[in-house]
């Protein structure tokens, strides 16, 4: 569930760049090989998100999350601080 349905378009209309990538196993998402490790491991999702970094030459970021989006953005932000400018973490938890 994407719950920034409603405040990405704000952000984008104010002028920031804004990237809603679903998480592995969501949405569209698929593996394009077979390496990649196939589990729900928080630090492994994290990763992910790293790498769609990575692939879209966006070297450091505002990151925000909710529920498990959340826990990425925290466990980004402690293994790779240098990629995080901001985070903004939601959760219940």
């Amino acid at each position: 569930m994407h719950n920034f349905v409603d405040v990405a378009p704000l952000l984008a209309s104010a002028g920031y760049h804004v990237i809603v990538p679903y998480l592995r196993g969501y949405g569209t998402t698929k593996f394009l090989s077979a390496d990649p490790m196939r589990n729900g491991q928080q630090s492994a999702v994290a990763l992910d998100i790293i790498a769609l970094m990575d692939a879209l030459k966006v070297q450091k970021a505002t990151v925000a999350g909710f529920d498990w989006g959340a826990r990425t953005a925290d466990i980004m932000a402690v293994l790779w601080p240098e990629r995080c400018k901001a985070i903004i973490s939601v959760s219940g938890i």
